[in-house]
């Protein structure tokens, strides 16, 4: 604990790195069976102890890595007509992300965030599909509308989901088409928002120090996926996640640490 007190995670007690450990788990888990939702649940939660660039970078940095063993599968499976246009799109607009990231205050990041989780939680209950065309100019344009705002606040997931989910593909390719994106659109903003940022040594070495963590439990659940219904799962965490967004709104307005 103290270790990772010294690396970059100050002036958290004991019950809360270990929380950290735990975020950090969840969001492995999430990697490995859905495909999705890493960053959305691990970057609302670590900007309740540290601040929302620290936060996001060290979440993206994360479940970069964790993704990397899934790749092989994800190059084979995925859709690749719309994530080519998808990809570019979204790394023309990253550095864009990454500067609203770092030039927003503290809090206002923290109510962009929770704003975001909401909403994308709210979109995935709701079940609402986009059942029309999907020509290059939209997916295009989601493209650069998802890389902004993951870039500046992690919760481009679900927005890619309703995309993905509008088409008449199946569950492993929607989630290798997830991996396949995941790992070049995290790995980008990641590496603008370090540029953009003074981060030490530290805040490195406190991505190394978790990852382990990831690594366990996105294996826990890629096995988990096969064979697995998940929609009674993913119900569930949409409404964690309204929590957490609540949560972030009420401690960020009323005394946010």
């Amino acid at each position: 604990m103290n270790f990772l007190t010294e690396i970059g995670i100050q002036d958290l007690s004991g019950w809360e790195i270990i929380a950290f450990a735990a975020i950090t788990g969840i969001g492995g888990f999430m990697r490995g069976f859905a495909g999705f939702g890493t960053t959305i649940l691990m970057i609302p939660l670590f900007s309740l102890f540290i601040d929302p660039v620290k936060a996001v970078f060290i979440g993206m940095a994360i479940d970069a890595a964790a993704t990397l063993p899934l790749l092989p599968t994800a190059v084979r499976q995925a859709e690749w007509r719309p994530i080519i246009p998808l990809m570019i799109s979204s790394l023309l607009v990253t550095p864009l992300g990454a500067y609203l990231l770092v030039v927003a205050s503290a809090d206002t990041m923290r109510l962009a965030i929770a704003v975001m989780v909401i909403f994308s939680a709210l979109i995935m209950i709701s079940g609402w599909r986009y059942m029309g065309n999907r020509p290059f100019a939209l997916t295009f344009g989601v493209g650069a509308v998802t890389g902004m705002l993951g870039t500046a606040t992690g919760a481009s997931g679900p927005l890619l989901a309703v995309y993905f989910l509008s088409g008449a593909s199946l569950a492993g390719q929607i989630r290798a088409s997830f991996n396949c994106l995941s790992i070049i659109k995290l790995s980008t903003s990641a590496f603008f928002i370090a540029l953009a940022s003074n981060f030490t040594a530290n805040i490195y070495l406190t991505v190394l120090a978790l990852l382990p963590v990831s690594y366990v439990f996105t294996w826990v659940g890629s096995k988990f996926f096969s064979g697995v219904s998940d929609q009674k799962f993913r119900s569930l965490l949409n409404y964690f996640l309204i929590l957490v967004g609540v949560i972030i709104i009420i401690r960020t307005l009323y005394g946010s640490p």
